[in-house]
């Protein structure tokens, strides 16, 4: 019994767990007077938010890695009853992830050359 312990903890570790180079906390560099974060967690799920002037959105869900993207697909939650997005894909490029519109691009501060 004790032999097939390892493979039950394989088994039930979440089918959405993500590769570890992706995950963490990234910060939005390149675009003036806006703020925002993005946290990739291990288990497939992230928060976000982004403040410009008198606007605050917010999202969380899960995300995925695929095709050279990584894709935020948000879920109303207790906290986040009415998301920013329903999906984002952000383009991988080296180790930053650039929005769609290609301004700016989210950076971990340990990857940050500022």
């Amino acid at each position: 019994m004790r032999a097939l312990l390892p493979l039950a903890a394989f088994l039930i570790q979440p089918a959405w767990a993500q590769a570890p180079e992706r995950t963490g906390h990234y910060y939005l560099r390149g675009v003036m007077e806006t703020g925002s974060e993005l946290m990739l967690h291990p288990d497939g799920r992230f928060q976000w938010y982004l403040v410009y002037g008198a606007l605050d959105l917010f999202a969380e869900g899960k995300w995925t890695e695929q095709d050279g993207a990584v894709l935020l697909t948000a879920e109303a939650t207790k906290d986040v009853p009415q998301p920013g997005f329903k999906t984002l894909t952000l383009t991988i490029r080296d180790k930053s992830l650039v929005p769609p519109d290609g301004r700016g691009a989210y950076v971990r501060p340990a990857d940050d050359k500022d």
